[in-house]
């Protein structure tokens, strides 16, 4: 089998390739059958609101419950596994909600479930897929090498839509013949596969010199995506795509059972076709991607599903809707592949899965907050002209994306440039003595000046990104063509890190920078730290 495929522009893995490395393996086949579990969960939950509570709003409100969590706690979650150990933080936030699935079922066999316990619990449940989903969704690029990244995340979502599928079907099969209790308790014990195989992953340790706190770690996540343009826009893209996505998600379960008529089987047959629109999606996209970009890729995957999406509201009718989910299956693994392939690809590893977390923050955040208002639109209006309202949002959006866009990220280098030598210094501060000042003095000829400005402009935005709170470039009014950089750093704890964050692109930036530098010598470097003064002690 071929692994790549090479074009003029760009070296796409297949899609099978990363299924060749064990670990990856292990636990992509074993996430997809947890997967399953989860899908008939997802199934059961929702059927068993519209039994207990049938009204548009209170059915939205099981979406709201479900991603509300990533909101919440998305930025610490994602804080957090870039500094403790991933694979603990895995376990532990598998066994928390393998703890509120079991506690679901039960319930619900004993026959004491209501609606708003329900909808508690799958809060509680999200919490701890809150604090696990940055951590895992950051372990692709540690398992497999940066040309079969796209196929990976493919793989990845292919795998997870594909469960869809099984999980629907079966799920909706087996509500009506076991019940939604006992499906609860099912996904429960499926789940213990994959939390097998990450207990067998023997992960190689981080060697962290200069390891960070979590809040430090929370400010220099925020930071880094601030002041990076490529994560601004996958995110601009992912928020403007989900909120009007998320209108299928919220709606779909009441719209099959009060106005299509159908029973659990049918509703989950409905959801299988989407996951098989998927798997057909990311069959392709290997083959699509020699041709098109990121870009493209997402415009098509968001056309295809606003056109699936109409169709279902359109129509109300039991055959389209299979046809159509097949369609925006195939469309949302287009857009989901184009946007977090973007995110992956702009995101260094030691910020990784911060800017996991920041997406998860506006992915899940938009699906709860646009599940929660489409309910109320529909309550207001009707459910099929909500969704045909979310589909135009869909259709607008396409122009919106045209200023957003993800193609920049495919010339970026993320990969780290090792260790930089140490900082000579006569004495070693204390790791939370700070500020820290940073001053580097440049000679510059004239003819290069403008070379030079724009440089430094780009160093400004990577030091920015790494830890620098302050940035300034002053000029020598006594010393034609001399100018001084200088920039601030938190803590001496903070600029160590900051040395080793660095990119080779970082580095393809500073040498920039360098190669305008006239002196005689290297650019001098200064490092300053605030003194504390001291009372002096009387004799």
């Amino acid at each position: 089998m071929q692994v790549l495929v090479t074009t003029d522009t760009r070296t796409v893995a297949s899609i099978w390739a990363p299924l060749r490395r064990p670990v990856f393996r292990a636990l992509w086949w074993t996430s997809v059958v947890s997967s399953v579990g989860l899908w008939m969960q997802d199934i059961a939950q929702s059927w068993l609101i519209t039994s207990l509570a049938p009204s548009p709003v209170m059915v939205s409100l099981v979406q709201t419950a479900t991603y509300l969590p990533f909101f919440l706690l998305a930025i610490p979650a994602g804080a957090v596994a870039d500094v403790v150990d991933r694979r603990i933080l895995l376990l532990t936030s598998m066994l928390w909600i393998c703890t509120a699935v079991v506690t679901l079922g039960l319930l619900t066999i004993s026959g004491s479930m209501t609606a708003w316990l329900l909808i508690v619990l799958i809060f509680v449940s999200g919490l701890g897929s809150a604090m696990n989903s940055p951590a895992w969704n950051s372990l692709t690029p540690e398992l497999v090498p940066k040309s079969e990244l796209e196929s990976a995340v493919a793989l990845g979502g292919a795998g997870f839509n594909c469960a869809r599928g099984v999980g629907a079907a079966l799920g909706g099969l087996l509500v009506a013949q076991l019940g939604a209790g006992w499906v609860l308790l099912i996904n429960a014990m499926l789940m213990s596969l994959v939390w097998t195989a990450i207990f067998r992953w023997k992960r190689e340790p981080v060697v962290n010199e200069v390891p960070e706190r979590v809040l430090g770690a929370m400010r220099a996540g925020i930071r880094y995506v601030r002041h990076s343009k490529p994560l601004r826009h996958v995110l601009a893209r992912t928020g403007i795509f989900v909120f009007s996505a998320s209108c299928l998600w919220a709606l779909l379960p009441l719209l099959a059972r009060k106005i299509m008529n159908l029973d659990s089987t049918q509703y989950g047959l409905i959801i299988s076709m989407f996951g098989l629109g998927t798997l057909s999606g990311a069959t392709l996209l290997p083959q699509f991607r020699k041709s098109v970009s990121l870009d493209v890729l997402a415009a098509t995957g968001t056309a295809l599903f606003a056109v699936g999406m109409a169709s279902v509201a359109f129509f109300s009718s039991y055959h389209v809707a299979l046809i159509a989910m097949l369609l925006s299956g195939a469309g949302w693994i287009f857009a989901c592949n184009a946007i977090n392939s973007a995110m992956l690809m702009a995101s260094p590893s030691w910020v990784r899965a911060r800017s996991v977390a920041m997406y998860l923050l506006v992915f899940q955040g938009c699906l709860a907050f646009g599940s929660l208002c489409w309910g109320f639109v529909a309550q207001k209006f009707d459910m099929p002209h909500a969704m045909l309202g979310a589909s135009l949002g869909l259709v607008a959006s396409l122009a919106i994306g045209i200023k957003y866009k993800l193609t920049a990220v495919e010339k970026l280098d993320m990969r780290m440039s090792g260790p930089w030598p140490k900082v000579e210094t006569t004495v070693t501060p204390h790791p939370d003595h700070g500020p820290v000042l940073i001053t580097i003095e440049y000679h510059v000829d004239q003819e290069s000046i403008n070379e030079f400005f724009d440089a430094i402009g780009a160093l400004e935005k990577q030091r920015r990104r790494n830890g620098a709170f302050q940035w300034h470039l002053f000029i020598d009014l006594s010393t034609p063509g001399v100018y001084v950089e200088s920039y601030f750093v938190e803590t001496w704890a903070e600029h160590l890190r900051l040395r080793d964050r660095a990119t080779l692109d970082d580095i393809t930036a500073e040498k920039r920078v360098y190669a305008c530098h006239t002196g005689d010598c290297e650019p001098r470097v200064k490092h300053m730290v605030t003194e504390r003064r001291r009372k002096k002690t009387k004799e």
